[in-house]
């Protein structure tokens, strides 16, 4: 399974402003990246209507979490930017043979990083890389 970009830029994103002490600006984001505003902008609405991060407008504006990072889970993340867990087309119901074999172990392998990918949260996240 690969992630996409957005799920990528999206987990990395969500890190920055975790670890952020308070709010943190668009543009400071951008130079941080190296992305585009502009898309840095589209990522941050998804995440935003995905309940994760909240903004303030002004010169003092910015970007924050809408809640501890405790309470966000690494798939939460992911299912805000349009990156849900799929391993193949045989659980998306789009696989062309009606006798699968792999489907039950697609299903018990989803099933699997489902439980994973909920169970650990952003603050799991910020912690692992503050041992480094």
């Amino acid at each position: 399974m690969k992630f996409s970009t957005r799920a990528t830029y999206g987990l990395r994103l969500c890190f920055m402003i975790g670890i952020a002490e308070g709010q943190i600006s668009l543009s400071s984001i951008a130079k941080q990246t190296g992305l585009s505003e502009k898309y840095l902008e589209q990522l941050l609405a998804m995440l935003k209507k995905g309940g994760l991060v909240e903004s303030k407008r002004g010169a003092t504006g910015g970007y924050t979490l809408s809640r501890d990072p405790s309470e966000i889970s690494i798939r939460d993340i992911l299912v805000a930017v349009g990156d849900d867990v799929e391993v193949s087309d045989c659980l998306s119901g789009e696989c062309a043979d009606e006798y699968c074999p792999n489907c039950k172990i697609f299903t018990r392998l989803r099933n699997a990083m489902v439980e994973l990918l909920s169970s650990f949260t952003l603050r799991d996240m910020i912690n692992d890389y503050k041992c480094y």
